[in-house]
């Protein structure tokens, strides 16, 4: 296996490397015809003047052939690397370890004789191991807070251990659980932060020397806003509350009237991003298509004139650097960028949280946007990226993510000053959507990722390190399909962990109870329906559903109660209500159909009455 792991990581190096060749060979055949050119400076323009444009041209040439040079040195560099870790075949691409068996029994949570001695051991560890230092300048960690804000007392706890773990700020999506007073009052959800909460969560970033850089939207995403009566009138598409509209007269006011709050809450911000992602529609009512013929623009033009009034406004009024998503940038040729002055406002994030990070980010991509914008950050995920149900985070999974954003870091660090990374953390994919992966239940895959991103190491004695600053008994999972007991920690939130394991597992032997051949043949629907069914099959198929019906109402109790120490009543219940209560009533359902079956002591002759269909 081992041979086969490194032979195949051979070829992705030969692979990328011959890609890498070929583009910059294509690179400079072309850069004299289609590469653009940089921006002018006040001498640039005096030189033009004088007649200069030969000394620009040579210029303008050296500047490409040095970027080429470093990085096939970073390549070549690369090469290197990798070859000597192909016999380390944990730090590879590919398959992670399903589990990492702990060296010592750390006291956990359920253990309070010892607890105190379990903490102190943890921070211990942490210090002693050393396993997170800082190579990236800035490693945020983004709080998803729409529709389910945790309590403060959580926090209290919470930001300090994500300094510990390496964190050096938090980029906070708020959304609705922001208080907007005045004429935004309406955009604050009933159990939004109050301004006395607001504050405490930035004392306590503040110090702890942790920088908070708030994420607005400010034209997609924006259905908080747009899902209300008073503002249905501002929708780009009349039906569909989430993309606002860049023409419209009212729209530039709102957003700056969300800006100046914003900012008045959070005193001396270096950074504010503002969103700009995943705008579904754009261009498509009719007074925009009107704004856009008269000024010969396309959607990357609509896009890039919108995002630039505001980012500006940031700017110019607030002396604050506005960051925007990338995804829409990728749309757009690097003349248009260049042409709409943008790179003098905005820093660009570059995002993706699924495989394939080097295929969709290629050369082309990055050498745009080192020409269009002063600076660039990327975004990894570290739950809340895979579906939009999810209940509890694939480690695995999220530190494939890591490995390969990582991966291209160090190829093209040399010639991009990366500002940092934000590991990303959803809550909801967007504000309709329903809960996925709490942030509580994911602080392991969070753990074990920022070690990945500053160590670059993903072996068992780097993973035991967490294990053991996570506190976890004996064993920390990393694969959910082999989850089959619960790994028992001590870290904020663990207790909840432990819920999203025990319910992982529960449906995992309620998928095994169906699949069995017994329920497959003869508790089937068809055999429901007619109460024709094998007394002794029904009790074989069946008889593990007394002891998961009492597990899931256990399960329901114990999460309540869980739960309650993280989330307000409302979270509790929408939780409980998307996780457990249609399970429940499923189970409930069929045992009650079990009961039924098995008190039939005779059945008709063949053949069976005939259920008619109901009309659609």
């Amino acid at each position: 296996m081992s041979f086969l792991r490194a032979k195949r990581r051979g070829l992705l190096i030969l692979f990328g490397i011959g890609a890498c060749a070929l583009v910059v060979a294509l690179f400079i055949t072309s850069s004299s015809v289609s590469s653009p050119k940089p921006a002018l400076s006040e001498n640039d323009h005096s030189s033009l003047n004088e007649g200069s444009q030969e000394t620009m041209n040579e210029r303008h040439g050296s500047r490409h052939k040095a970027f080429e040079a470093r990085l096939l040195a970073n390549v070549n560099k690369t090469k290197e690397v990798q070859s000597s870790k192909q016999h380390a075949s944990h730090n590879t691409l590919g398959r992670e370890p399903v589990g990492i068996i702990l060296g010592k029994n750390y006291a956990s949570a359920w253990d309070r004789k010892h607890r105190e001695r379990a903490q102190s051991l943890q921070k211990e560890v942490i210090k002693n191991n050393a396993i997170f230092d800082n190579q990236l300048s800035h490693k945020l960690v983004h709080l998803d807070l729409k529709g389910a804000p945790p309590k403060i007392s959580y926090l209290r706890v919470l930001i300090p251990y994500m300094k510990e773990m390496g964190a050096t700020g938090l980029l906070i999506e708020y959304e609705d659980s922001f208080p907007y007073w005045g004429p935004l009052a309406s955009l604050a959800a009933r159990n939004a932060y109050t301004r006395k909460e607001i504050s405490e969560i930035l004392a306590i970033a503040r110090g702890l020397h942790m920088e908070v850089i708030p994420i607005i939207q400010s034209i997609g995403h924006m259905e908080s806003l747009l899902k209300l009566k008073e503002f249905q009138d501002m929708r780009e598409v009349p039906n569909y509350p989430q993309v606002i509209c860049p023409t419209n007269n009212r729209t530039i006011p709102l957003i700056k009237s969300i800006i100046d709050q914003i900012t008045e809450l959070h005193p001396g911000l270096n950074w504010l991003h503002i969103g700009a992602d995943e705008v579904f529609n754009m261009g498509e009512c009719m007074r925009c298509q009107a704004f856009m013929v008269a000024n010969d623009y396309g959607k990357s033009e609509m896009f890039l004139y919108h995002i630039g009034k505001i980012a500006k406004y940031v700017k110019d009024v607030y002396d604050i650097q506005p960051i925007i998503w990338d995804d829409e940038i990728r749309k757009a040729a690097a003349s248009t960028i260049k042409k709409s002055g943008i790179k003098e406002y905005v820093e660009i994030m570059v995002w993706k949280y699924d495989p394939g990070i080097m295929a969709d980010l290629r050369m082309d991509v990055w050498e745009k946007y080192i020409e269009s914008f002063a600076g660039v950050w990327i975004a990894s995920a570290f739950k809340g990226a895979s579906n939009p149900d999810s209940f509890i985070t694939n480690i695995s999974e999220r530190l494939n993510n890591h490995k390969e954003w990582m991966e291209l870091v160090d190829m093209y660090k040399s010639v991009i000053p990366f500002r940092g990374i934000t590991l990303t953390g959803w809550q909801r994919f967007d504000h309709f959507s329903v809960l996925c992966e709490l942030l509580p239940q994911a602080i392991p895959s969070l753990a074990v990722n920022l070690m990945y991103v500053t160590q670059r190491q993903a072996d068992h004695t780097a993973l035991s390190k967490v294990g053991q600053a996570l506190n976890c008994n004996s064993y920390l999972n990393l694969d959910l399909k082999y989850l089959d007991f619960v790994n028992k920690c001590n870290f904020p939130g663990s207790n909840f962990y432990e819920i999203a394991q025990r319910l992982h597992i529960l449906h995992k032997d309620v998928a095994k109870m169906y699949a069995n051949p017994h329920v497959k043949g003869w508790v089937s629907e068809y055999n429901i329906q007619h109460n024709f069914a094998s007394p002794q099959h029904v009790e074989q198929g069946l008889q593990d559903l007394a002891m998961l019906l009492f597990e899931v109402r256990k399960l329901k109790v114990d999460a309540e109660k869980v739960l309650a120490e993280v989330y307000d009543e409302y979270t509790v219940h929408e939780w409980i209500e998307q996780n457990l209560l249609k399970l429940l009533n499923e189970l409930s359902t069929l045992h009650k159909t079990c009961l039924r079956l098995l008190s039939i002591t005779h059945w008709p002759r063949r053949p069976l009455e005939v259920s008619h269909e109901k009309e659609l």
